[in-house]
């Protein structure tokens, strides 16, 4: 099957709305009054799932930024800014991912006597990816359609079959552990119009 760009828009499409709905059963799940031990290792699952995608999505960005570049002339100062703007955002997103794994391998030595620790850090965590999500939400898309070829969309997907593979993996060990009122499937996927709340 030749791979054009719709296809690889749509595998990007689909990890964002796995991202997405894993996202919101975290934040749903650090809200549980009383965790068990089932409730930890679903946590557990949802921030190697969170760690993996965004650094996925970090990646992405990182080659949209170079790819945007050369169409950007140098006296184009508001273009100029929001790519600025950008790679500080995947700078500082990275520090909060690290800090995530940190306090998810915590949680796992110390269970459930760790988790309101846990809970303040991961609380740190979400508030640090809707800010970024709500700053850089489709600012240069209007120029990515303008000026992107199907090479340009290839490239920025970043798609290999072991990302993939692996992708798919994580998901469903998140949705194997999920309790059930935290299923990420049975959060409806965000559109473009709607909040990222």
């Amino acid at each position: 099957m030749e791979k054009d760009k719709n296809t690889f828009e749509s595998h990007v499409s689909n990890e964002r709305t796995h991202l997405s709905q894993v996202r919101r059963a975290f934040a749903d799940g650090i809200k549980i009054e009383n965790p068990d031990p089932s409730s930890i290792n679903f946590l557990i699952s949802c921030c190697d799932y969170l760690s993996f995608s965004l650094r996925r999505l970090i990646e992405q960005d990182h080659v949209l930024h170079e790819r945007l570049i050369p169409h950007v002339s140098d006296d184009n100062r508001e273009y100029k800014e929001k790519l600025n703007k950008l790679e500080t955002g995947l700078v500082s997103m990275e520090e909060f991912i690290n800090n995530l794994e940190n306090s998810k391998n915590e949680l796992i030595v110390s269970g459930l006597y760790g988790f309101q620790e846990f809970k303040t850090d991961a609380e740190e965590f979400l508030d640090a990816f809707l800010k970024m999500l709500a700053s850089n939400r489709h600012s240069t898309y209007e120029l990515e359609k303008e000026v992107f070829s199907k090479d340009d969309w290839e490239a920025i997907a970043c798609i290999s079959e072991e990302a993939v593979q692996k992708e798919g993996d994580l998901y469903k060990a998140v949705t194997a552990s999920s309790p059930e009122d935290f299923n990420p499937r049975n959060y409806p996927p965000i559109g473009h119009s709607q909040s990222v709340e």
